[in-house]
């Protein structure tokens, strides 16, 4: 019992250490660099889709972060992330509300408040709101630059919105990296 328990202690130290030590490379990436905070309300907003989802650029290489990005994105039931998969870039998804149906390489998996994902650049994954309420989710690249896609495809909040047809997404992404699952 007592070895289990050092087992379990040493074995959370390794996580937490694993953990920490990326926080360097991102707290390193730019000398002028003293570190953010972004409110909740904050963020660069931009409508998405049909004009009701919203991103909001939180944190970004043009905050001087190279290394990582951080987001929000709120979109209503019966609205989707299509499939797709970065060539780029890692991504961290967490589900801050909301229920949906979760695409993981050939997987789905249904997703709730609390839930995080892991997608490593090249697998395929997206998001269907089947639930009743607004999903909120945080999301995250490594490294940084992805954000930019947004700017290109959606429209700033407070500017009419210019809805793009997929053909116009289609190339768009492709210069991001990006590909849609047909």
């Amino acid at each position: 019992m007592n070895s289990r328990r050092q087992f379990l202690e040493q074995g959370s130290y390794g996580v937490l250490f694993s953990l920490l030590l990326p926080l360097q490379s991102i707290a390193s990436d730019s000398p002028n660099v003293n570190g953010l905070i972004v409110n909740e309300e904050e963020g660069e907003a931009i409508q998405m889709r049909d004009g009701t989802a919203i991103v909001k650029i939180k944190i970004a290489r043009t905050h001087g972060a190279k290394s990582i990005s951080f987001l929000s994105e709120s979109f209503k039931p019966g609205d989707a992330l299509p499939v797709h998969k970065h060539l780029n870039e890692d991504e961290l998804i967490f589900i801050h509300r909301g229920t949906g149906l979760f695409t993981l390489g050939e997987r789905q998996y249904q997703v709730k408040e609390g839930a995080i994902a892991f997608v490593p650049k090249g697998v395929w994954h997206g998001l269907q709101n089947n639930g009743h309420e607004i999903i909120e989710m945080r999301f995250g690249y490594t490294p940084s630059g992805f954000e930019g896609f947004f700017r290109e495809v959606g429209t700033p909040i407070g500017q009419p919105f210019i809805r793009k047809t997929m053909e116009e997404r289609r190339s768009i992404a492709k210069k991001w990296g990006m590909i849609y699952k047909d």
